[in-house]
């Protein structure tokens, strides 16, 4: 009798995946703040980005756990504890230049690599730089003071001063530190000086035309001083009671570092005494500053302040923003940091000894 044979069973495709699995296979982005919506829109396309609800530390420590980066900008203090919380975190990326907020030794520690954006808002700080130089030397918060309270005549009581011939001091010359003395050399016809830690190359000297000193010897010699340094342990009140005792009399200080690298006190009393003709700050020692700040309101005296706004130009958060998120991304995916804090040969040492998968 013929027989035919067994047919074989059709295949049954698989049903579709909901969309919390396939999310689930998609690394987590967790972001303390919003940034540019080119650098947010790079993040969802490689993830799950997801928005933290609170800077609270309890909040923050609930909402890490299932995060594979971390996103920050200024706000949030991203310390061993937090990092404990986020068992997948791979890596940080900093919105910004300053990683102090960053406990990085606990990082790699912890096989996580940390990464930031070092140029993207070089131009845009130096800028600053030169408005409060220039606001603070023609005495703006005097004349615009006393144009807004209706006292005219007072212009010609308030006499500034030109910054062309004159004498900068940089102290640190990084990125924007170079950038400063490029513009006030080729700009301003200024003499440059500069103290830094590091070896310089010599053609970023020409550029500058800037030459080598001591601070001491910067401090004396400078109508000008202007802060780019990070802040440690070594630059911590580095410009301190004794520090602004051998600054040139009539100098004017600028600082968009970091607010802990001066003594806000110590600078009070230099303005006070007029050792300084002017000060101009983007940052302070405790950030948001307190109700009260002894700097703030001082119509006295010849300052500028800023809410650590430096970097608050559209081209440089755009460049932050897409940086960070390029550098996030690219290490998800197993490509080599472009600007990388902690040392990546080591970070991927210590997964490997933790038993933790690769960063990508």
């Amino acid at each position: 009798m013929l027989t035919w044979p067994l047919a074989r069973p059709r295949a049954v495709p698989s049903p579709t995946p909901p969309r919390e699995a396939f999310m689930a296979t998609r690394p987590i982005i967790l972001s303390l703040t919003s940034m540019a919506e080119s650098g947010l829109a790079r993040l969802r396309e490689a993830g799950e980005l997801r928005m933290a609800s609170s800077l609270e530390p309890s909040v923050l420590h609930r909402e890490i756990a299932d995060a594979d980066a971390l996103v920050i900008r200024t706000a949030g203090t991203i310390d061993a504890a937090l990092m404990d919380c986020g068992k997948k975190l791979r890596v940080i990326g900093r919105h910004g230049v300053g990683y102090d907020q960053v406990d990085i030794p606990a990082a790699t520690e912890r096989g996580i690599l940390v990464v930031y954006t070092p140029g993207a808002n070089t131009q845009g700080v130096a800028e600053h730089v030169f408005a409060m130089m220039i606001g603070v030397s023609k005495c703006f918060p005097g004349q615009m003071r006393a144009l807004v309270e209706g006292r005219y005549n007072e212009r010609t009581k308030l006499v500034g001063r030109d910054i062309a011939g004159k004498t900068l001091g940089i102290i640190g010359f990084g990125r924007i530190g170079k950038r400063v003395g490029a513009i006030a050399h080729a700009g301003f016809g200024m003499k440059v000086l500069y103290a830094d830690v590091i070896d310089i190359p010599r053609e970023a000297e020409e550029r500058a035309g800037a030459t080598r000193v001591g601070l001491d010897e910067l401090l004396a010699a400078s109508d000008y001083v202007t802060l780019h340094v990070p802040l440690d342990a070594s630059t911590r009140r580095m410009i301190d009671r004794e520090a602004l005792a051998k600054i040139k009399p009539g100098a004017v200080l600028i600082n968009t570092c970091r607010g802990p690298v001066t003594d806000e006190d110590a600078v009070l009393e230099a303005l006070e005494s007029k050792k300084l003709f002017g000060y101009a700050a983007d940052v302070f020692t405790v950030e948001p500053p307190p109700k009260g700040h002894p700097l703030i309101g001082r119509a006295d005296l010849n300052i500028i302040l800023t809410p650590h706004s430096a970097a608050q130009s559209t081209e440089s958060l755009r460049n932050m923003a897409n940086e960070v998120a390029e550098d996030v991304v690219g290490v998800l995916q197993g490509r080599p940091p472009v600007n990388p804090v902690n040392d990546p040969a080591e970070v991927a040492a210590v997964r490997a000894r933790l038993g933790k998968p690769p960063l990508g």
